[in-house]
């Protein structure tokens, strides 16, 4: 699915549409409603507060319960909102006072109520040259209609399903009419961003009783003819249109419809998780374009998306220097924290502990925490746990000590696999299912990181037409074939391996910044097949490349000129089918001086574009510091087989115990590795395209 961001209508269809918007019911009454709405969520859209010399306004919507007899209602809106809010306006977020917030849940977003509350709460409190910003969340269904003006390349305008929408004659909220909403207030300011967390087209998902991800999508209303129901009709993307300076950030695109998963969006809960960190500058909508998609990947196949000036900080805020983390209540044993809804909080989490005033980066270098916290038990605002590791000589543990989430819980990691019931098309005999369970359970590695289940699942293992079993992803794709049983038990385990390395981030401290410090290219290999006929078109450092079908490539590094120290290089290379290939693929060292540049060329190190096509792929490349080693392609390998050869340094260590759920910090309570030195990690995607 692609989005559009709302092409500028002719003069008088806009004249016409507002028109009908007073027919529809846009009376004084409905506004006197909204307004009353509002403020009894303690929104009062007559005021503003302004702080820094500009007013921060938001307008927070998160529809999870709708009028229309069936239409799915969704857990996650009104929870991602809610989060969302909080960001905004709690301690250590970004800056707005909650006066300055409105948020419309559930019944109180109806279409009426949201058009009142955008013109009132933004549009009406904006001025004009005082630099105001102003954010539209928006979580819930999206759908499409039939275009009714011509602006449309394939005959569809993009939807958003307020609460009662297609009742009482209230139809979808248009696209073309949002677009009109957004340039009264740009008119205003330029410093706009628009968040949804939605989806206007997608392919077929598993049914709710076989799959844990939900789409935020459905259906063009009855008799509305055009798209297939679920199914992408190729539109044209949401662009802004004569609005510089607006950003947007949709959760998906390319038909992948937006999934919420557990009662929470997975692009939301991603959006948080980078947003809530700070470093030694301010977070930019480039670094959040980033950071962001990996999380999205670890979860889901869903390409979010990103446009507008992406130069520019978030929502504006250029003086925040603190994380929106965790603290500790009491230092205990057990230490017991508090703080607001993360996602990765729960049993296996690890929080590193620092200094309740520390600040900006000092909060993401390891170096300057006091101890490393395992987290035993958690609910989403309070959580329980022990000291695993400690710094020697560091001062103890301190109420109100900051508490930083630095690798998510058990699981976010483990992976839940459906086998399909045998009375299901496609189901698996019981005498097979019942082999398959027994050979995961007795696997030393696949027992740890995945859990089959006759209830819904993260993937699903089914019977193809054929007889062999498939796997297959959230969004219904088949990720593998498998000629024997032999091998489903090792392919199930790659996957939640991969599914855990995308969560990692890098600790740059003041030393690095990931996606900034390594530049990363995929390259043209000097020999090639005479099959390599198509023409490979060169990306930019930390771009997504495209591979011509049979291509061969390689991978090239580079070191930033201004880090500060030489770093040792490796990476992962990601495929959708679960394998994971390390650089260096021997046990050499690769080390980078500022300013230097490595080719990864060597046997085995190259690769070639093969299908699946316009499927995409991970790169990750990590840079450690030479006190703080770390083999990459040892963590491609089991943990016994890990286990034969002595442990390298702190870091490898501590990632190698957090890809293997249910022992971190087992028997071993404050002596654990400490992990001192700042590392950072450069990620980007493949395709491989038809010549």
């Amino acid at each position: 699915m692609r989005h559009r961001v709302f092409p500028r209508s002719a003069f008088v269809f806009h004249a016409l549409a507002l028109m009908l918007l007073t027919l529809a019911g846009c009376n004084a009454s409905e506004s006197t409603d909204a307004v009353d709405v509002l403020r009894k969520a303690g929104c009062d859209p007559a005021r503003a507060v302004e702080t820094d010399g500009y007013r921060r306004l938001a307008l927070v919507v998160g529809v999870g319960e709708y009028a229309k007899r069936g239409v799915p209602d969704l857990k996650g809106p009104p929870q991602d909102a809610r989060r969302f809010y909080e960001l905004l306006t709690g301690k250590n977020g970004y800056g707005f006072p909650e006066e300055n917030v409105c948020m419309l849940l559930d019944e109180e977003a109806t279409t009426a109520r949201f058009r009142e509350a955008f013109s009132q709460a933004l549009v009406g409190r904006a001025r004009k040259g005082k630099g105001d910003v102003a954010v539209f969340y928006y979580a819930g269904h999206g759908s499409q209609s039939r275009d009714k003006n011509g602006d449309e390349p394939d005959d569809r305008d993009e939807t958003l399903m307020l609460h009662d929408a297609r009742t009482n004659g209230v139809g979808d909220l248009v696209d073309d009419e949002l677009n009109r909403m957004l340039e009264q207030l740009h008119a205003k300011t330029r410093n706009v961003t628009v968040i949804l967390d939605s989806c206007n087209a997608g392919t077929a998902t598993r049914g709710p009783d076989a799959g844990v991800a939900v789409a935020r999508f459905f259906e063009p209303a009855e008799g509305d003819d055009g798209a297939a129901v679920g199914v992408a009709a190729g539109g044209a993307d949401w662009l802004p249109a004569d609005m510089p300076g607006l950003v947007t950030l949709t959760a998906a695109t390319d038909s992948n419809p937006a999934l919420e998963k557990g009662g929470y969006g997975i692009f939301t809960n991603a959006l948080i998780s980078v947003m809530s960190q700070v470093g030694d500058r301010p977070l930019t909508y480039a670094q959040l374009a980033r950071q962001t998609p990996p999380l999205v990947a670890a979860e889901s196949s869903q390409v979010p998306y990103f446009h507008g000036d992406l130069a520019r900080p978030v929502f504006g805020n250029t003086t925040r220097n603190r994380p929106a983390a965790w603290e500790i209540r009491t230092v205990g044993p057990p230490v017991e924290l508090t703080g607001p809804p993360l996602p990765g909080v729960d049993t296996g989490a690890e929080f590193r502990i620092y200094d309740g005033a520390a600040t900006g980066a000092e909060t993401r270098d390891p170096g300057k925490a006091k101890a490393t916290v395992v987290i035993e038990e958690a609910t989403s605002i309070n959580a329980k746990g022990y000291v695993y590791a400690s710094k020697p000589g560091a001062a103890k543990l301190a109420p109100g000590d900051l508490a930083v989430l630095v690798r998510p819980a058990d699981s976010f990691v483990t992976l839940s696999v459906r086998l399909r019931p045998a009375n299901e098309t496609g189901g698996i005999p019981k005498a097979q299912a019942e082999r398959l369970r027994a050979d995961v359970e007795s696997d030393p590695e696949a027992s740890l990181l995945v859990a089959l289940t006759e209830g819904a699942g993260d993937f699903e293992l089914s019977l193809g037409a054929d007889g062999r079993l498939q796997l297959r992803g959230p969004q219904d794709r088949v990720r593998n074939t498998y000629g024997s049983e032999r091998k489903v038990v090792r392919s199930l385990w790659q996957h939640a391996r991969q599914r855990a390395l995308l969560q990692l981030r890098g600790e740059g401290g003041a030393d690095f910044t990931d996606n900034e410090t390594l530049l990363v290219s995929l390259v043209l290999a000097p020999k090639q097949k005479k099959c390599a006929t198509g023409v490979w078109q060169q990306s930019a450092p930390n771009l997504e490349q495209e591979i011509p079908l049979c291509h061969a490539w390689n991978v090239q590094v580079s070191l930033a000129d201004e880090a500060p120290v030489p770093l040792l290089i490796g990476a992962l290379i990601l495929s959708t089918d679960g394998s994971v290939f390390a650089l260096p693929a021997d046990s050499r060292k690769v080390r980078l001086q500022p300013g230097e540049t490595v080719l990864f060329s060597a046997r085995r190190e190259t690769f070639e574009g093969a299908p699946p096509l316009d499927v995409q792929d991970r790169v990750l490349v990590f840079g450690t510091q030479e006190t703080n080693p770390v083999e990459w392609g040892r963590l491609t390998e089991t943990a016994r087989t890990r286990a034969a050869r002595p442990a390298g340094g702190a870091l490898q260590r501590a990632v190698s115990r957090y890809l293997t759920p249910g022992t971190r910090g087992i028997g071993q309570v404050d002596d654990g590795p400490v992990e001192d030195t700042t590392w950072t990690m450069s990620t980007l995607t493949l395709r491989v395209r038809a010549n």
